[in-house]
């Protein structure tokens, strides 16, 4: 039974979690009552043969790191669900939109108006300033596709829009010679965010596209924009914008505005934010450190808001060659310093990382009112 458990909490940490060490020695029955509420939240099944994305190779190739392709494919659906209910539908990767039509989309515009990016006008003998003053900002369309559990046919389809807030360049000159750089889209200070009007100005375009493809079923469509974040940037992207395009319909009527963002801490930018929540995330971090000095552990967080409001608390607790004892020893300084930060309705998961390998965790659970640890 013990290498069967080893076995789950490789594959799912945060699902099966005990109290204490006692409760460890429980069987199946009572292991399953230690799964984490905070992973009960609606999600979809996936149809089984399951799908890969057809094109799977773009995403890698067009967007700039795994935070940001991980955040728009687990956002993307997340966001589906107040659209498509999960007890209706299956989950199924994009099964239309193929790297050729992706590839097209993301091309500088032409006379014959095949690509969405800006064409470079008025060309110099320098290509990487000509690459700078004209940023490509589409950088991906990322379909996932929702079928009919009773039917089996795909009855509806979520776009996501990616977008460069930072455009990383790589150009080859006449000569073979290759400049690299990197420019941020959007370089004025007038209030227009630049990046979002181009993002519901291409839109309107592939929902076209897709609505002329006789090969796509004609379904309804959720719409988002998604803007990433920066190639070296610890946090991921935002969803800027979303829309919904009925059945039948080829037009973009209205936008709604999603205000959900990610902080880091420590950083200015969440002191600026919330600095009560800063400060207590700094005196947590000084309790550990103080409470394990010999290992020197590195405290980092994120933090995720949605308008406004703090609605989930990560925090990564770095302890290269810790032990088990001390492992032991850091699980429960942790759990008794989380009320520090413990905010009764907002989930936090704490990780303790020893040289890149989840070594523990910790949990508050608002619904079940409980703090999980466990090494794993």
């Amino acid at each position: 039974m013990k290498r069967r458990k080893r076995m789950l909490f490789l594959v799912a940490p945060l699902l099966l979690l005990s109290a204490c060490n006692s409760e460890m020695e429980g069987d199946t029955n009572n292991e399953k009552k230690y799964i984490s509420s905070i992973q009960k939240k609606e999600t979809y099944e996936i149809q089984h043969p399951a799908k890969f994305n057809i094109a799977r190779g773009s995403i890698i190739k067009n967007m700039n790191n795994a935070l940001n392709m991980n955040e728009i494919e687990r956002g993307l659906m997340d966001l589906s669900i107040h659209q498509f209910s999960t007890d209706k539908f299956y989950l199924q990767e994009g099964q239309y939109l193929s790297d050729e039509t992706i590839s097209q989309w993301l091309s500088r515009k032409t006379n014959d108006d095949v690509g969405l990016n800006p064409t470079i006008e008025n060309k110099t003998d320098n290509v990487l300033e000509d690459e700078k003053r004209y940023p490509l900002i589409l950088s991906h369309v990322l379909e996932q596709n929702f079928i009919n559990k009773e039917t089996s046919k795909m009855e509806s389809m979520s776009i996501a829009i990616s977008l460069n807030e930072y455009y990383d360049i790589r150009v080859t000159d006449d000569e073979g010679l290759i400049y690299t750089g990197q420019v941020k889209v959007d370089q004025n200070d007038d209030g227009v965010d630049d990046v979002k009007n181009f993002g519901k100005k291409v839109a309107e375009k592939i929902v076209k596209d897709i609505r002329g493809n006789v090969k796509i079923p004609n379904v309804p469509i959720y719409l988002t924009l998604f803007q990433e974040s920066n190639i070296n940037d610890i946090i991921p992207g935002v969803f800027l914008a979303e829309t919904f395009i009925a059945q039948g319909e080829a037009t973009i009527i209205k936008w709604a505005e999603i205000d959900k963002k990610f902080y880091i801490f420590p950083s200015e930018a969440l002191y600026s934010l919330d600095q009560n929540m800063y400060t207590k995330l700094l005196l947590f971090k000084e309790d550990i450190q103080e409470g394990f000095k010999h290992l020197n552990p590195k405290i980092f967080g994120k933090l995720r808001y949605e308008e406004g409001k703090l609605t989930d608390i990560q925090i990564e607790v770095n302890a290269p060659l810790i032990n088990e004892p001390e492992l032991i020893g850091l699980l429960q300084l942790i759990s008794t310093n989380l009320n520090r930060i413990l905010i009764d309705y907002i989930p936090i998961t704490v990780r303790i990382i020893d040289q890149q390998q989840d070594v523990g965790i910790v949990l508050w659970d608002p619904i079940e009112k409980q703090v999980f640890a466990k090494p794993i």
